[in-house]
């Protein structure tokens, strides 16, 4: 309904609504509309309206009188919601187009952000028609007059500007009659006085242009006593001089190019930029990049687009800052070419540089030029050639970061993004060729770092060379070290480009440049860097920071670097020709030693894993690190690539030490595609070092996290093979490898050695003062008795781990346990108890981000919720705990979530939803997990006597008994019980049934 509702305050107040006029009653109340128009979804107080409203004459019931008009004005508006009241004041809330002053605001804001005179004019003309006459004529109260006086003085400078843009696009001889008008009503104005007399000049008036500026000086004189301003007496003076009526532009824009593709937000911010203001200063923008990367075409093609806003010019020069072969131009050779750019004589140049540079200063006072400083070595190179005339523009260009530089906007620029660089490549070689490889055209672009001057080369290859198709170009790209060839022509390059900024680095600066190029990931800090270049990390960080100001390196992120990948290339490049293999090599030694050590003393305050002894390596400093991670979680995909890296290199020694580091982190975080891939790599180099404690430790590793993902026949044979080579190794060495061999045999065979595997392993942790081995140990006798259905046992060794946990201050082991606590609470029967156990280990699962135990958490809770009645929650509950488990990849995880939400499905009365989880469980265990198997039948047996079918009971049941076979025979009983039960007739419900899924 507010559409059509139109407020009209520029001229007599009018309301229209559906194109008919509504009649807002007396005069007083519409001056309150007027108000309340004014401030248009504004709060107003019923004291400022009373003010505004009846000004120093309020009536005698003072603000009482304010409801009842807004009463009234309210149910004359077309709808009830127009018109608020809230606990401040009163508001009209109404669309922003719904109030013509508002509309006028809107287009002369946009008028003024145009890029285009002649359209920037058309849109002040279109602000000015919405005036139709006096602004609140009519409208008594002194509040009204004022406004009314603003509008007119903001409607007179609107009008102005929209005459000097008439002025700058010719329309000299229409403006005449309009002026002269307009000089009529306000003789004491020297605004339109003097766009009177340039546009009587410009249309051949001359005599009458200089008998036009004596009359209103004579009004001046005689009705101020004051001499005309300098606007009017330049226009004057101009007029006297006899100067060109219509001034002549000069163009020295280069040509930038057949194809500028994308660049849409930047070439606007540009253009916005550089849009003269109301400053003393002329509006000053850099732009910043990476060789290649186009800032000359886009600063060209804004200087294309604002030359309607700088009528007297466009002057470019290329200041060579970073030209093969050429020195930098000095700033009083550049002011030469620009002061014959404004047709200066040269015997009139001085010959001082700083007098040339004030006299260029002073010669273009009062132009209106854009002048592109292209090319710029640093700032010193471009701040004497700054004009002080605040109507021009300078727009800079450099690979630097002009940091120094009073500057309106700095523009760092971008590669492009990657459906215009794709846009750009097929623009070069025709939409049809693009079009029948897109995929390989994709590839291409990726290829040439979406770099502008890497895709213009890379085109141009291709299209002078028609046989040749996009993927051929691919595998030339791909062939080692050639692709900084390929991406060159005409004896240039991307590589003779990025050569350049290289020459122009300092002697450290072009070191760091080449070690970056050994990073074996994609970036790295200043401890990184520092370790590469053998310096201390903050020397480091001030050399990454000049490479930064540079463009030779990008910074993601506060404190990490990375290069753009033909960047990496050519600093590669450059590190083979000068460097020699040994330096490279002890570069990236002292690299994977830093990853090592710092690794190391990350994780060591967060896992139990025993790690090697270092002392006595080579120490390289590194960050401190906490109990966080966060190092280990910036620097991961390095720590990845360091493996390999060290393996490419030779380094066996630091192949597997680093994978003892990185796969316990990688198991935190359950990047679990990267681990075996690590391990692989460790074991192949102990192996080859003939390093059996290595074997061992690495073993131990990928059968502890094998049997932790797939269950624990997937690690046995690693564990196994381990604990033979812990024979001779250190005892803590060994107390760990027996402590996941016990609990990997024990879950496999109930009646294994698994006891005295696990009560030796804890011995040995303690005689060597290893607690939270021991703590840990402890944990898996009581799941292993827990899962033998003794949870009596169970519940005292899990205390006792919790004790020695609690004691030692090991929050992130408490989890596990109390999830242990909370299950054997569980089977007894104690819902409170198990509750509680389960909220305290969700706690502090969430605080550390152990995402495992969480899962496991989540089975408990639910469980407990179950227990006590709460259908409903216990399977939101179990549904979140599947979902964490299936996040996690844990198969044996994931089995489990889904037998614990079997159960509480059916508690819930969801029968299909329940057998179901029983029956996916099923499929995948079948003789392969028969414990699992036989939990997954006894839940479809549940289901079967819910909907009373006893004899389909009875068959799971035996199934579940041929599944179990000689193992858990105290699970075995009970599920006999049960069958015995059920065969004799004596059904019993779900809900009393004597068993909980474990």
């Amino acid at each position: 309904m507010t559409e059509a509702l139109r407020i009209d305050l520029l001229g007599p107040l009018t309301v229209r609504f559906g194109g008919r006029a509504l009649d807002m009653g007396p005069v007083r109340q519409q001056v309150m509309l007027a108000v309340l128009a004014l401030r248009a979804n504004q709060i107003s107080t019923a004291e400022e309206l009373l003010d505004a409203v009846w000004g120093e004459k309020p009536p005698p019931t003072g603000l009482k009188v304010i409801p009842p008009y807004i009463y009234r004005i309210r149910k004359l508006l077309p709808s009830e919601g127009l018109l608020d009241r809230t606990r401040d004041g009163y508001v009209l809330r109404v669309p922003e187009d719904c109030v013509d002053v508002q509309r006028f605001e809107s287009a002369v804001k946009t008028a003024g952000q145009q890029s285009d005179p002649v359209r920037a004019a058309e849109l002040y003309a279109e602000a000015l028609a919405l005036f139709r006459g006096e602004p609140l004529s009519g409208l008594p109260g002194s509040y009204l007059s004022v406004q009314r006086h603003r509008l007119v003085e903001r409607r007179d400078k609107v009008l102005s500007d929209r005459i000097e843009l008439d002025l700058a696009n010719g329309r000299h001889a229409e403006l005449v009659p309009e002026l002269v008008g307009l000089v009529a009503d306000r003789p004491l104005d020297e605004r339109f006085a003097s766009q009177l007399m340039l546009a009587l000049y410009r249309s051949g008036r001359q005599a009458e242009a200089l008998a036009n500026y004596s009359k209103t000086r004579a009004v001046l004189v005689d009705q101020l006593g004051v001499e005309p301003g300098p606007e009017l007496r330049a226009a004057h003076q101009t007029i006297l001089r006899n100067e060109p009526s219509t001034p002549r532009s000069r163009d020295e824009l280069p040509y930038s190019g057949a194809a500028f593709i994308g660049r849409t937000t930047e070439l606007a911010e540009v253009i916005a930029a550089l849009r003269p203001g109301s400053g003393v200063a002329p509006p000053v923008v850099t732009i910043d990049g990476m060789a290649g990367v186009g800032k000359t075409a886009l600063a060209v093609r804004a200087g294309r687009d604002l030359a309607r806003v700088y009528p007297d010019g466009q002057l470019f020069v290329d200041l060579h800052g970073h030209t093969p072969g050429r020195t930098p131009l000095a700033p009083e050779r550049a002011v030469d070419h620009l002061l014959r750019s404004i047709d200066v004589p040269a015997n009139q140049i001085p010959q001082e540089p700083e007098e040339r540079l004030a006299f260029w200063r002073s010669q273009v006072a009062g132009k209106r030029l854009l002048i592109i400083l292209d090319n710029a070595f640093d700032s010193a190179s471009v701040e004497p050639l700054l004009p002080g005339a605040p109507t021009c523009g300078v727009l800079v260009t450099s690979r630097r970061q002009l940091t120094s530089l009073d500057a309106r906007a700095r523009m760092a620029l971008d590669v492009l993004a990657r459906s215009d660089a794709s846009a750009l490549l097929s623009q070069i070689i025709g939409a049809a060729r693009s079009g029948q490889e897109t995929s390989a055209a994709l590839e291409l672009v990726e290829r040439c770092g979406h770099l502008p001057l890497a895709i213009r080369i890379a085109g141009s290859r291709l299209r002078h060379r028609p046989a040749w198709t996009v993927a051929h170009l691919n595998q030339r790209l791909d062939a080692q070290d050639r692709r900084l060839t390929e991406l060159s022509a005409d004896g240039s390059g991307v590589a003779s480009a990025f050569a350049v900024s290289y020459e122009q680095l300092t002697a450290d600066q072009q070191r760091m440049f080449r070690r970056l190029s050994l990073m074996p990931g994609k970036d790295t800090d200043a401890y990184g860097a520092g370790a590469l270049t053998d310096t201390p990390a903050a020397d480091a960080e001030e050399v990454l920071e000049a490479l930064v100001d540079a463009n030779l390196l990008l910074q993601p992120e506060p404190g990490r670097f990375q290069f753009h990948d033909l960047l990496r290339q050519y600093a590669a490049q450059v590190a083979r020709a000068e460097e020699s293999d040994q330096e490279r090599t002890d570069a990236i030694c002292r690299l994977l030693e830093y990853y090592l050590q710092t690794t190391q003393r990350s994780l060591q305050q967060v896992t139990q894993v025993l790690y090697a002894d270092l002392s006595g390596r080579p120490v390289v400093p590194g960050p401190s690190v906490g109990a966080d991670l966060a190092w280990c979680d910036a620097e991961w995909p390095n720590l990845v690539a360091a493996v390999a890296q060290a393996e490419s290199i030779g380094r066996d020694d630091l192949a597997w030490l680093l994978a003892n580091v990185v796969a316990p982190y990688l198991h935190r975080r359950t990047r679990l595609d990267e681990i075996d891939a690590v391990l692989t790599i460790g074991l192949a180099a102990a192996e080859r070092l003939g390093d059996s404690e290595g074997r061992a430790r690495l073993l131990h590793l990928r059968g502890h996290y094998g049997r932790i993902r797939c269950g624990a026949r997937k690690g046995i044979a690693d564990l196994r093979q381990a604990a033979d080579l812990s024979k001779g190794a250190s005892p803590a060495l060994r107390a760990h490898i027996l402590s996941s061999l016990g609990y990997a045999t024990g879950w496999i065979d109930s009646r294994s050695e698994w006891p005295e595997l696990l009560k030796e392993s804890v011995r040995l942790a303690r005689k060597v003062g290893h607690e939270p081995l021991a703590a840990l140990t402890l944990g898996y006798l009581g799941s292993l008795y827990g899962d033998q259905w003794d949870f009596t046992n169970a519940l005292v060794y899990y205390q006792e781990a919790l004790a020695t946990a609690e004691r030692i201050g090991d929050e992130r082991l408490q989890p596990d346990l109390l999830n242990g606590i909370a299950e054997c609470h569980l089977k007894f029967g104690e819902s409170t108890e198990a509750l509680q156990a389960a909220m305290a280990a969700k706690t502090l699962a969430q605080e550390h981000r152990l995402e495992f135990s969480l899962q496991y958490t989540m089975n408990n809770l639910g469980d407990a919720y179950r227990l006590l009645g709460e259908h409903d929650l216990a399977v939101e509950t179990h549904q979140q705990g599947l979902v964490l488990a299936v996040k996690n990849c844990t198969h044996l995880g994931e089995n489990g979530a889904r037998l614990h939400l079997g159960h509480s499905l059916l508690a819930a009365g969801r029968v299909d939803d329940s057998q179901e989880q029983f029956e996916i469980v099923l499929r995948r265990t079948a003789n392969q997990q028969p414990r699992v198997a036989a939990q997954a039948l006894e839940g479809l047996a549940d289901c079967a006597e819910h909907n009373d079918d006893p004899g389909e009971a009875r068959a799971l049941l035996r199934q579940a008994l041929v599944q179990l076979g000689q193992d858990l025979p105290v699970y075995a009983e009970r599920l006999q019980v049960r069958l015995d039960r059920l065969t004799g007739h004596r059904g019993t419900s779900v809900g009393t049934s004597p068993r909980t899924a474990s």
